[in-house]
């Protein structure tokens, strides 16, 4: 079967899209932009459609030199107990609560590891999925909730940008249908229920997938049809050989952080998006015998993330001292889906290897004829943290950072000082506050505010600022905006001080990791001036890429643009400013390879403003022909209404 150029340049786009809504992978992003505004751009992506034509792709040539640029970065996963964190540690000594969290050395107890490779390795990935991973992904059931594929996949003449179906849309699926069924079963069947919640450890690291099993999944479905006999499955091989190389980079430092691991198992890199397929189906077996055999209310897994709802005729803790693991052996062991492995743990029977930990289970118990207030309370939190909008109410208007980055943790009343057991911080009420802060700054004019910038500067000391290193971009593109000079130094000098602190029990982790965070910082400060005015004075050379690159493939953020669309135009003046006397054109290179499906409003909004050299055309002409080009296909369910003269 041979790829043909369009279905290359296909693969591209998708990819281009994937990256474009990730949050965390600047990495890639960077990667990305380079190799769109490289001069030789057509000639690597003629390259790939050479290599995966060959008749064996996998022993090219240029293949093996790809092979050979196989890297990967580290993030921290997990920090080791501060002294914040100590207050119960000892209960008999009273309880010590502190707001301070910094310290000679911020101590990394966990590590993830990223895959980081060239350009040409992803979209040989993205081309396994179009043409085989796809029918991995169709065997699977409605159950498994998480990295599903887009069903344009299956349309022989499919030209969106979509890979994976929304994931934000998946993760509400797969939580709520499991709530709104154990609710079901306590109000309308006024029957006992158990939600279990499993969690395998460290999954990606311990998959041992045997790509012979994964041709002959294939081969089963009756719908690959190939032509090569000297190999049946080179985009597959190509994947096959992409994991080894990548597994022995990481080997002498994998083997120094997440011991236990063999090394005949290859694993799945994260960051490669083949991998996200090869884990849900990797689980496929698990599914069908709970399925078969527990016969629950409800079952949902997202990727690794497991829930069960079953009906329960009596309390779990009744008789046993350890409720968890007398569920777990009687739903799931006694069915031989899982076995004792010793010290708490629990394997997979179909897959050895795959564990699951005791202590990250899960077990709710809820009897019909008591309150379920707490389900209630939580379902209701669930619907309200969904539907939050990313613009500022009026009644936030005035909250600091004090106000929605910390909450209290309490044992007992919430009156009472002595109920206080820490203070913890929260993650999604600070990313909500800083999304709501950036979009009033571009809605106004209004001057930088000092007491959100002390707020800033006062949450990310310490331990806390390596925690939630994925929020650095957005802290500097705020301050950008809020053309905020002087706090963008100040935190940008603190941020580096406190990653110079960060260390682990090995040195060569601990070199590679600041490395890494290094560099995340870098390619945050060039996401921000991607879009910032042009004299913040943030990031010049990041990484081998300026900023100026990632807005040439137009990889910003495009909620920081404020005029709608003004991006994928030839205009190279600050994104973030008002930007009201301009005369520019739509630049032909972001048109193609938008990485983004627009609405036909924004379309309207640029042909409204003036800024655009219209000609003869009308703005909602011009508009039409602007949604055409960059979504390759006409605007549908709009007419245009000609303006009514009053006089007449």
């Amino acid at each position: 079967m041979r790829v043909t150029e369009a279905q290359v340049n296909l693969a591209y786009r998708k990819l281009k899209s994937l990256v474009y809504y990730d949050k965390t992978d600047l990495r890639l992003r960077a990667r990305l932009a380079a190799f769109e505004c490289g001069e030789d751009f057509e000639e690597k992506l003629a390259s790939v459609s050479r290599v995966v034509n060959a008749d064996r792709p996998s022993s090219d040539r240029e293949f093996r030199r790809w092979l050979k640029g196989i890297g990967y970065r580290l993030a921290p996963k997990k920090l080791k107990p501060g002294t914040q964190d100590r207050s119960d540690a000892q209960p008999q000594q009273g309880r010590f609560i502190t707001n301070v969290t910094t310290a000679a050395t911020i101590d990394v107890d966990k590590v993830n590891f990223f895959f980081d490779g060239p350009i040409e390795l992803h979209l040989v990935a993205v081309l396994w999925i179009m043409l085989e991973g796809r029918i991995l992904d169709s065997a699977l059931g409605g159950e498994c909730c998480g990295s599903r594929l887009s069903s344009h996949l299956h349309d022989a003449d499919d030209d969106s940008l979509a890979l994976f179906t929304k994931y934000h849309e998946q993760y509400a699926q797969w939580r709520d249908t499991g709530i709104r069924r154990a609710k079901k079963l306590l109000i309308d069947e006024q029957r006992n229920v158990a939600i279990l919640g499993l969690d395998l450890q460290e999954y990606y690291y311990r998959v041992c997938i045997d790509f012979d099993e994964v041709s002959a999944a294939i081969d089963a479905t009756g719908e690959h049809l190939s032509t090569n006999d000297a190999d049946p499955y080179p985009l597959l091989r190509c994947i096959q050989f992409i994991n080894e190389s990548y597994r022995a980079c990481i080997a002498p430092i994998l083997n120094r952080t997440h011991l236990g691991i063999g090394d005949d198992v290859v694993g799945l890199p994260i960051g490669l998006c083949s991998s996200l397929v090869l884990a849900n189906w990797y689980l496929l077996g698990f599914d069908s015998a709970v399925l078969k055999r527990v016969r629950p209310a409800y079952y949902g897994r997202y990727v690794d993330d497991i829930l069960l709802v079953v009906p329960l005729p009596s309390d779990p803790s009744a008789n046993n001292e350890n409720p968890v693991a007398a569920f777990i052996a009687s739903l799931l062991v006694k069915t031989d889906i899982l076995h004792d492995a010793g010290e708490g743990a629990f394997e997979i029977s179909a897959r050895p290897g795959l564990l699951l930990q005791q202590s990250k289970c899960i077990l709710q118990y809820f009897d019909a004829r008591h309150s379920i207030a707490g389900l209630e309370k939580f379902q209701k939190q669930l619907e309200q943290n969904g539907s939050d909008f990313l613009l500022l109410p009026v009644d936030e208007a005035d909250n600091s950072m004090e106000d929605v980055a910390y909450e209290l943790l309490y044992e007992g009343s919430t009156n009472k000082f002595r109920s206080v057991k820490g203070v913890s911080e929260n993650r999604y009420e600070l990313a909500k506050h800083l999304a709501r802060q950036t979009i009033l700054h571009l809605m106004t004019d209004d001057p930088p505010d000092r007491k959100v910038s002390r707020g800033l500067q006062k949450f990310f000391k310490g331990r806390s600022a390596i925690e939630f290193f994925d929020l650095w971009e957005r802290v500097l593109t705020l301050l950008g905006i809020a053309n905020d000079k002087i706090t963008l130094r100040a935190f940008s000098k603190q941020l580096k001080s406190e990653i110079a602190r960060v260390r682990t029990e090995d040195a060569a982790v601990t070199q590679q990791l600041l490395a890494d965070l290094k560099v995340h910082f870098e390619l945050s400060l060039a996401m921000a001036d991607a879009v910032c005015a042009e004299d913040v004075g943030l990031s010049d050379l990041v990484y081998g890429i300026h900023s100026e690159t990632l807005r040439r493939a137009n990889l910003l953020r495009h909620h920081f643009v404020r005029r709608p669309l003004l991006n994928f135009t030839t205009y190279t003046g600050p994104l973030s400013d008002r930007a009201t006397k301009l005369s520019v054109k739509m630049d032909r290179r972001k048109v193609e390879y938008s990485p983004r499906f627009v609405n036909f409003d924004e379309c309207m909004l640029l042909a409204y403003s003036g800024v655009l050299r219209l000609g003869t055309k009308t703005a909602f002409d011009a508009a039409s022909d602007i949604f055409m080009d960059i979504n390759r296909h006409p605007v549908v369910g709009v007419e245009w209404s000609a303006p009514v003269d009053l006089e007449e």
